[in-house]
């Protein structure tokens, strides 16, 4: 084994890469908890009736809407503080909007029927009008918030690498911790998928999910060797162990992304049924090129975590049943599929 490669411990030795703090729960607990997370107690207060188009008539700090029992508020209230800070530093106009403050994004990003109530730390916050000692105001004076990133460029704009010749583009962190899950639901089981929300593509898109479970319906999963080219976090490419693959490739050219991965498989390897064997940590190129072995899991499925450039992966694959080719919507598919075709018996675009 090279000298790189350190043996993984148990999961409770993880700290969030972010902060080093605890907010990193196993996959377990969180689906255990996340019914019950955000929603109202006995004693909540009636949800505000704010109009997002019309400007607060007044102040909101950290003790308006807060329940008396649970502590937690109406997610308007927390962004109607946010506001209220925004206007007193003079970075907003006293007739700013709600809707103008920014993107909530809750830290275990679940599909709630009703407005979640938020308790400490509930909200990475995405901003575009912000400046580093207002975000860490925000972080001090509003509980709720866990982090204030600031974007870059275009809202449309993929965060991330369109491939291996072009320039990264990332939001920025400004305070706080940009850690945050989203809880993967399928028809064959559930994962919980962290990122750190500066690096990686926000995405909410169920069509992705739905392409898995028509492959899962229809057997392809069980028994499969599958590659996932452009993995990021690792979502496809761990469902589909979920759905009975017996061996798994996991690979991208964007190095936050596979951090993320191997995080997730640690997070997730109870529901998996893997352990992480083994994992490159020194590492630190962030654009791939040569396919680069960084980590792998072994158990009821073989799982690899490769860092480098789908064209170049043919060197360590040589054959497998199914290749997913799941590109940023800017990215026309078909600049990589003569590539993918040399790994695969089949392609499935997503």
């Amino acid at each position: 084994m090279n000298g790189n490669f350190n043996t993984v411990n148990s999961f409770h030795s993880l700290k969030c890469p972010t902060c080093n703090g605890d907010c990193i729960l196993p996959a377990r607990k969180l689906l255990d908890d996340i019914l019950g997370m955000y929603m109202a107690c006995g004693s909540c207060p009636p949800d505000p009736v704010f109009s997002k188009n019309i400007p607060l008539s007044n102040n909101i700090d950290d003790h308006t809407g807060l329940c008396p029992e649970c502590k937690k508020r109406h997610l308007d209230f927390v962004m109607g503080n946010v506001l209220t800070i925004l206007k007193e530093k003079g970075l907003f106009p006293r007739d700013a909007l709600l809707r103008e403050v920014g993107t909530p994004l809750i830290s275990f990003g679940y599909q709630i029927p009703y407005p979640p109530r938020l308790g400490s730390k509930d909200i990475v916050l995405i901003m575009d009008s912000i400046t580093k000692d207002i975000a860490e105001e925000i972080i001090k004076k509003v509980p709720e918030i866990k982090g204030v990133i600031k974007r870059k460029g275009l809202q449309s704009q993929s965060i991330g690498i369109l491939d291996t010749d072009s320039s990264p583009h990332t939001y920025e962190l400004l305070s706080g911790c940009d850690m945050r899950c989203d809880v993967i639901l399928s028809l064959f089981g559930e994962l919980c998928i962290y990122k750190n929300q500066s690096r990686i593509h926000i995405e909410f898109n169920n069509t992705k999910i739905k392409k898995m479970e028509e492959l899962y319906l229809r057997g392809e999963l069980e028994n499969a060797v599958v590659v996932d080219g452009f993995c990021g976090p690792g979502t496809l490419g761990l469902l589909s162990v979920l759905g009975g693959a017996r061996k798994v490739i996991l690979n991208d050219a964007w190095l936050p992304a596979l951090r993320n991965t191997i995080l997730n498989i640690k997070v997730n390897s109870s529901l998996l049924g893997i352990n992480m064997v083994f994992e490159n940590q020194d590492h630190n190129e962030l654009i791939g090129d040569e396919p680069l072995l960084l980590a792998k899991a072994t158990g009821k499925s073989e799982v690899m975590v490769y860092h480098g450039d789908i064209r170049k992966l043919d060197m360590v694959v040589k054959e497998s049943d199914i290749c997913i080719i799941d590109t940023f919507p800017s990215i026309n598919p078909a600049r990589f599929m003569g590539a993918c075709k040399d790994l695969s018996k089949k392609l499935v675009i997503i």
